[in-house]
């Protein structure tokens, strides 16, 4: 009842603009604004990160540096290398050690200090199609790609880009390889295909998703290129995530390709991004566009 009466007041107070329903064009810039500072505000905004290392199991690494210098911390795999920090994976259980002190994995997960203006996390990932793995970061707050960065540049916000489809889901799921961006696989299951009308033509987009129980899907991608790829448009393409669409599989859903974006790939060296191989036969306008292009 009292969260009911401050609610209520609250409401009051706030004026009826104040609750009003988010517009699509609001909602994308919202998130182009949250993408600049995931791309460089953050503690750990992708531009901050200086090294990486992935391990599959059985490796390990060692990150080496010189106190006072943030930009010299980097990564050696050399089995008799020393320094400040140790990592390594057997038998899927990470470990850390730092000057000679176990670290909890738990730690590592969030942030583990190592100099001013530098500390380490790591994640499970896959590191090689359906292989799971341990990816790494060293993030340097002081990283000249984070201070240097001028922001994403997306196309205008154009409605005519939102669209609603059928989704046709894949009862089997299969899973399917795609080849990264750092000369590795990476395995995604075809969840299914979304039909749509676009500029005229009718359009099949097929969707995956990293599960494949029916239960744990709550997100779905499609990788894609279009006739602007290499030509304002990233290289290697662009991805559409779908969210907030119930239980899977939906009948229909709505794909707004303004929000259209680059994988971490086009910017940073220290991720594993599938190449698309999916293509949208029209010229796209819309999302994000190619980073090494002056616009």
């Amino acid at each position: 009842m009292k969260i009911a009466v401050v609610f209520a007041a609250l409401t009051l107070l706030a004026g009826p603009s104040a609750f009003a329903a988010q517009t699509p064009e609001d909602a994308w810039k919202a998130g182009v604004a949250d993408a600049n500072k995931d791309w460089a505000k953050t503690p750990h905004a992708i531009l901050k990160i200086q090294d990486s290392a992935y391990l599959h199991d059985g490796d390990s690494a060692v990150l080496q540096g010189t106190a006072g210098k943030p930009g010299s911390y980097h990564w050696s795999h050399d089995p008799k290398a020393s320094g400040v920090l140790t990592v390594a994976l057997h038998g899927g259980k990470i470990s850390a050690t730092k000057n000679g002190k176990s670290i909890d994995p738990a730690t590592l997960m969030k942030s583990i200090p190592i100099d001013k203006d530098v500390d380490v996390e790591g994640q499970p990932t896959q590191v090689d199609a359906g292989v799971m793995g341990w990816r790494i970061f060293v993030f340097n707050q002081k990283n000249p790609d984070a201070l240097n960065f001028k922001g994403v540049s997306y196309f205008p916000y154009d409605p005519a880009y939102r669209v609603t489809a059928s989704f046709k889901p894949d009862p089997k799921r299969p899973a399917h390889v795609f080849r990264t961006s750092r000369g590795t696989d990476k395995q995604f299951y075809l969840v299914g295909e979304a039909s749509f009308a676009l500029q005229g033509k009718d359009i099949t987009l097929p969707f995956y998703s990293g599960d494949n129980d029916p239960k744990k899907i709550t997100t779905m991608s499609a990788f894609f290129t279009d006739d602007l790829t290499g030509k304002g448009a990233y290289g290697a393409g662009r991805y559409v995530d779908i969210e907030n669409f119930g239980a899977y599989p939906p009948k229909a859903i709505t794909i707004d390709f303004n929000d259209a974006y680059n994988p971490n790939c086009a910017r940073s060296r220290h991720f594993t991004c599938p190449v698309a191989i999916d293509t949208i036969p029209l010229a796209m306008k819309t999302g994000e566009k190619d980073p090494h292009v002056a616009h």
